[in-house]
């Protein structure tokens, strides 16, 4: 914390005003709103209300759940069925970023989401995150949509900012099956990695750029031009450079609120309990048909039944590319050839012995670890408050402490992520005459009777297989309501920063790959673009 001018007796003064009703205990803060615009204006005099010493009643932070898409996210290569939920979604709670914020003028706050859990038959939030945004990109964020008799989530992407004076979102029918997924052999050269092949639409059909092999990049990710399903149509996104996990920003844990805590006027949530990303890595899952990583305990192998797998997965089930695994496979086996066999044991390890694998809350977290030795305890834990990771010896992400005013700004920014949310919601909402059909698409997703958190989501066992050892066959992709592109003008974009100096990587991203600007002269399908694509 930067020294405040004045004397002893001022000092103690301004810190009493600004930090004296915050609590020692659990970081995860619950305010109560000032209530008008002049207590805004004021906020920099007038610290918040005073917070409750835990989450209310009933809440918690969870060590096990979602990670944020705009943090990171799987490329589904296969057209899996939605999931279809129950309930609708809850209003969105009003979030502000904590006062523990990364240094660098590319970081931004992308606010959090609802997301379904079945194993509380109930809706979780995933927390917002900072995030030292992808170069020249803006987030488009996810929303719920009424699908039928439930809803289903439209997932969130970050699209490359165009030379256009306006951006805008086109929607394309739907493409012909992936191809190229798997690669054909040994990479020509011990830095290069295989990027799968995508469909263009260009004059009004679909053209094939083929797979080919890329030079990794030391701190950057490659992800890969592929598509986003939405009802209307199918939006291309473009292949783009991205941070490593470690230059990413802080990913917080998601958390669960009673229903009371979420309709009480005036509540707003901090996130203040934190993700370290290298244990991360030891408890990360996947899971392609909700386009999410998940993080946590879901080693059972009820889990794998609905699909959730270990992300080095990605190897032998090619339902989905992983960018992240990726790289972390060629960085780390420069060092240690056995990384990747090491990572699969540790997993196997923990499926087996249920004494290993982290608590599934923040609160049984900490009895876990108090009830080791200090000698068996990890190094780092899974997760911890974000006041202890930001001056932590292991922590190499240096942080910069942030006011209450800034806080509430950044928090009202994110009104522009959140306006974009809704005009998506407008744009890809099934018409009148076309809703009824979907529903016939949708699986049964009827959620497990038992009120217990803790089992894992056996409802859905024998409704959708196990994909271990699944060949790489793909279904038809989803049906879309446009026959022909459609595009949308983004009114106005969600604030983007310029690229900042990370910890170790270079300001300016590495050059786009020639492939991807290559392919006009690809082979084109069959009129209509149904021909089958050969497959890898």
């Amino acid at each position: 914390m930067l020294p405040l001018a004045g004397n002893r007796r001022r000092l103690c003064g301004m810190k009493a005003k600004l930090f004296g009703c915050l609590t020692s205990g659990l970081s995860f803060g619950v305010m109560l709103l000032m209530g008008s615009a002049g207590a805004l204006a004021q906020e920099a005099e007038q610290p918040p209300a005073v917070p409750s010493e835990e989450l209310p009643t009933g809440s918690e932070v969870l060590t096990a759940g979602p990670v944020h898409e705009a943090f990171a996210k799987p490329v589904t290569m296969d057209a899996e069925e939605p999931i279809l939920v129950p309930q609708q979604p809850p209003a969105n709670l009003q979030e502000v970023p904590p006062a523990e914020q990364p240094a660098g003028a590319g970081i931004v706050w992308v606010p959090g989401y609802w997301a379904w859990d079945a194993d509380r038959n109930d809706f979780v939030w995933v927390s917002g995150c900072w995030r030292n945004a992808p170069p020249n990109t803006y987030w488009v964020p996810g929303h719920w949509l009424q699908a039928g008799n439930g809803w289903e989530w439209i997932g969130g992407f970050w699209k490359p900012i165009t030379s256009q004076p306006q951006q805008e979102m086109e929607y394309l029918p739907a493409p012909p099956a992936p191809f190229d997924v798997d690669a054909p052999g040994n990479p020509p050269q011990p830095d290069q990695t295989w990027v799968p092949g995508c469909w263009y639409w260009q004059d009004g059909q679909y053209v094939r750029r083929n797979g080919y092999w890329i030079a990794q990049q030391v701190g950057w990710v490659w992800v890969p031009s592929h598509f986003a399903w939405t009802p209307r149509g199918f939006i291309f996104v473009q292949g783009h450079w991205d941070h490593d996990m470690d230059n990413r920003g802080v990913l917080f844990c998601p958390a669960f609120f009673t229903h009371d805590v979420r309709l009480r006027v005036g509540f707003v949530f901090s996130p203040g309990v934190c993700v370290d990303l290298g244990m991360m890595r030891l408890n990360l899952f996947v899971f392609p048909r909700y386009r999410h990583y998940y993080f946590g305990d879901y080693y059972d192998d009820s889990y794998a039944h609905i699909g959730i797998l270990p992300w080095f997965k990605c190897q032998t089930v090619h339902t989905w590319y992983d960018p992240l695994f990726v790289y972390d496979r060629w960085h780390f086996q420069r060092s240690d050839p056995h990384w990747a066999a090491n990572l699969a044991h540790g997993f196997d390890q923990r499926r087996s012995n249920r004494d290993l694998r982290p608590a599934r809350t923040f609160t049984e977290l900490k009895v876990q670890m108090n009830r080791l030795p200090a000698n068996k305890r990890p190094e780092r834990p899974l997760v911890e408050t974000v006041k202890t990771f930001a001056t932590s010896q292991h922590t190499q992400i240096k942080f910069e402490r942030i006011n209450n005013t800034e806080r509430q700004q950044i928090a009202m920014k994110a009104t522009d992520v959140r306006g974009l949310r809704d005009q998506r919601g407008q744009w890809e909402a099934p018409k009148p005459a076309q809703h009824a059909p979907e529903t016939p698409h949708a699986p049964e997703t009827k959620p497990r009777t038992k009120t217990e958190p803790t089992p894992a989501p056996e409802r859905q066992a024998t409704k959708t297989p196990s994909t271990k050892g699944r060949p790489p066959t793909f279904a038809p992709a989803r049906q879309v309501r446009a026959t022909a592109p459609e595009k949308v003008t983004v009114p106005s974009l969600p604030h983007t920063p310029q690229p900042a100096q990370s910890r170790f990587i270079p300001k300016q991203p590495p050059s786009h790959p020639a492939q991807e600007q290559s392919h006009v002269t690809a082979s084109k399908p069959q009129a209509g673009h149904d021909s089958e694509p050969r497959k890898k």
